[in-house]
């Protein structure tokens, strides 16, 4: 892709979506002159309820609750556009369609998620227990959906207490305790809800204890043990006009003694395997306002948010160099305010975000301390349109400043615009195509903080702000239920963050381009369901494939599959369940270049089955799950490779998971 065709794409684009926005809000003037309610028209194909124009995945409440994930790897199990690799929670982060979490926008209630810590660890910590749905918008994304947006946003949400009560509840409790087998881990999460004249509270706790787990060759993976507690407290008052403002927060710890590198396998040393200490902690607090009762001209959101991510390694290797000892943390303090405006032919969301990134790590082995601190403001317009009966549009344009003080005390200062244009037609009542074009600007990104526990770094003065095209195009299809939907997808970045650790200097990187297609089918009855999604995923970095050794870019990915079913025989108050995850081997010369052996493909087979014991006690529920039945010793895909220094931790073995459930 030249220079100048890739200007002139993005330069049409803008071009386009100015011209729409500037026909919206004229009409938005005039609708305000006729004070008349206009409600943007839905476009439904049979079988399927109307949808996003722009997120591709959904994961909704009904899911998460009948999978009942306990990890970040559980929650995206089936979904293969979306890979986590293994070993313990410590290691765990997530990649979309091979392109790593830093490179996402990455939300939870709206408060951003920064993933810049260490790259040997996780960098999102939480309790898929908490959660009401993730949305994906895998590469185009709109306008308000956030900055930084490059590969994709990703949005968490959190449950209120309305989605926990039962039928006809306002005061409710959970209780809910698990066993795991292979690694002796007790999980036990209690909450309490409550919802009545307009007030809400609810408060989640969940402890999980355990040890290290076998892998399927019945090896002890050390360091690979569970020591979680997580929680979440919510506040909400609605009026009876339908002003609605919320407080929540949240706090995650994982506390356990690590590898001293959590994604690798042991790694030795002059007195044995490297062990550490490794606390990671991440607190998130929500202050948000909307209204439930919009008219044509308020419709407001505004949310105010702080998230606080941090990793203590201290140093028990006593070691005189630095050598994975310190301790670090990322600060962030976000506002968005937005409003949106209905007009004839649908509505325009406009609004402004603003945060401010403090990056801090405390050096055991230097004199000095090392600081970063980024400031984003940025503003944005996105028309959600349906100019036609069978016709839907998204398009919008944010615009973007950023000034970044790097470690070396520079400030590098740089605005951008980035468009978007997204569609779907409903070809037939049955057939929908859908496709989209983004380009996404996305200043300097956040550099890894716990990267200068090992040298003092300097940034090259004519450092470029990354950039990405993004397209994605298909088409679905629905009939009662029945869903099938094929699209295809590229990513295209420009001047990604890299590092030359010859003279410890920042620079741009290689070009980095994620390329291929998900392809689904489904089939939904009234107690039952199957699924099958197919991934290929060509990525690519400069013009090698990428590596996982390529730190905060992107992972080979390949073929994956992800087949899901369920059955639920509604007299007995039984559902049984089976999934199964399919990686094919993945071989290429720049594995075997860079001292990389080609990629094992696996299947791992998962069985579960949920049985509500007593009809007078329709709230109890037992579940029993079988995971990884054929005890596949496998290397989950995304994790490090093997190389000849390199033992990749292996997943967990065959095991046996345990659960009581009760709502009262």
């Amino acid at each position: 892709m030249t220079s100048r065709f890739r200007h002139r794409i993005t330069s049409t684009t803008a071009l386009l979506t100015l011209t729409l926005l500037a026909q919206a809000v004229p009409a938005l003037a005039q609708d305000k002159v006729q004070d008349k309610a206009v409600t943007l028209p839905s476009v439904a194909v049979e079988g399927e309820a109307p949808r996003s124009v722009e997120a591709a995945t959904v994961i909704d409440q009904k899911t998460i609750d009948r999978e009942l994930p306990q990890t970040l790897r559980d929650l995206f199990q089936g979904e293969p556009s979306i890979t986590v690799p293994g070993s313990s929670t410590a290691a765990q982060k997530s990649y979309l369609h091979g392109i790593d979490q830093s490179k996402l926008n990455v939300t939870i209630d709206g408060a951003a998620q920064r993933a810049g810590i260490w790259h040997h660890n996780g960098n999102l910590t939480l309790d898929p227990t908490f959660l009401k749905s993730v949305e994906v918008d895998p590469g185009v994304s709109p306008a308000d959906a956030g900055p930084g947006a490059l590969g994709g946003a990703v949005a968490f949400k959190t449950k209120n207490a309305t989605d926990m009560l039962l039928p006809g509840q306002d005061v409710g409790a959970t209780a809910i305790l698990g066993y795991d087998t292979n690694s002796k881990t007790w999980r036990t999460t209690g909450a309490g809800y409550a919802a009545k004249h307009g007030f809400e509270i609810l408060g989640i706790g969940t402890l999980s204890r355990g040890k290290s787990y076998e892998n399927g060759n019945g090896v002890t993976e050390a360091g690979t043990g569970t020591d979680l507690v997580s929680g979440l407290g919510k506040l909400a008052y609605e009026s009876d006009s339908g002003h609605r403002i919320s407080v929540s927060g949240e706090h995650v710890r994982d506390d356990a003694v690590r590898r001293l590198r959590s994604n690798l396998g042991i790694v030795g040393g002059p007195t044995g395997p490297l062990m550490n200490s490794n606390t990671a902690t991440r607190t998130t607090a929500v202050v948000s306002y909307e209204t439930t009762q919009p008219t044509d001209w308020f419709n407001p959101g505004v949310t105010v948010s702080y998230t606080r991510n941090t990793l203590e390694r201290p140093n028990e290797n006593r070691r005189t160099t630095a050598h994975g000892a310190f301790d670090s943390e990322v600060d962030t303090i976000g506002l968005t305010v937005k409003n949106s405006f209905a007009i004839p032919t649908g509505t325009l969301t406009a609004g402004f975000d603003l945060s401010r990134d403090d990056i801090h790590i405390d050096r055991f082995h230097f004199t000095t301390d090392a600081d970063e601190r980024i400031t984003t403001v940025g503003g944005f317009l996105q028309a959600r349109l349906a100019p036609v009966e069978r016709l839907r549009l998204s398009t919008g344009v944010r615009i973007d400043h950023q000034s970044y003080r790097s470690v070396d005390h520079k400030t590098f200062d740089n605005t951008g615009i980035s468009p978007n244009l997204s569609a779907d037609y409903a070809v037939t009542d049955r057939l929908t195509a859908f496709g989209g074009y983004s380009y996404n600007w996305g200043g300097l990104e956040m550099a890894e903080a716990a990267l200068f526990h090992a040298a003092n770094y300097r940034y090259s003065s004519d450092l470029k702000p990354v950039t990405a095209h993004n397209t994605r195009a298909g088409l679905r299809y629905a009939h009662q239920g029945l869903r099938l939907e094929a699209a295809a997808f590229l990513t295209y970045m420009e001047n990604p963050v890299a590092w030359n650790y010859t003279t410890y200097t920042r620079v741009n990187g290689e070009d980095l381009r994620s390329r291929g297609f998900d392809l689904t089918a489904g089939y939904d009855w009234s107690n039952a369901g199957i699924s099958a999604k197919y991934t290929h995923t060509d990525v690519k970095y400069g013009n090698r494939m990428a590596l996982s050794s390529d730190y905060n870019t992107a992972v080979p990915v390949g073929d994956l599959f992800a087949l899901r079913g369920h059955y639920g025989f509604e007299d007995l108050r039984l559902t049984l369940g089976a999934s199964a995850e399919i990686a094919l081997k993945v071989e290429d010369d720049a594995l075997r270049a860079n001292g990389f052996r080609s990629i094992d493909g696996y299947q791992v087979v998962n069985l579960f089955t949920e049985w509500k014991p007593l009809e007078t006690a329709p709230n109890w529920t037992l579940r029993a799950e079988a995971n990884n039945i054929f005890d596949a010793a496998y290397v989950s895909r995304s994790s490090y490779g093997q190389t000849s220094t390199v033992q990749p931790a292996l997943a967990e073995g065959r095991t046996f998971y345990l659960t009581s459930t009760v709502k009262f």
